[in-house]
């Protein structure tokens, strides 16, 4: 079960940076220190961007264990 909460988070993570790509030209403008080689800030842009969709889901589980 928490497969398909993981999966459905990480599919509208994906849809929703796709969306905000293609809408914003400046975009790819903002996320290209995240992509260059040598950047010192990459590793910890991605691994915070990674966790988003767990911190929701556990978000969620705590949300419903205290009702």
């Amino acid at each position: 079960m928490s497969a398909i909460v993981a999966g459905s988070a990480a599919a509208a993570v994906v849809t929703a940076a796709t969306v905000v790509v293609a809408a914003l030209p400046d975009a790819q403008a903002l996320l290209s220190p995240l992509f260059e080689g040598g950047n010192e800030y990459a590793i910890a842009a991605v691994s915070v961007f990674a966790s988003i969709p767990m911190l929701g889901i556990m978000a969620v589980l705590a949300a419903s264990g205290r009702e």
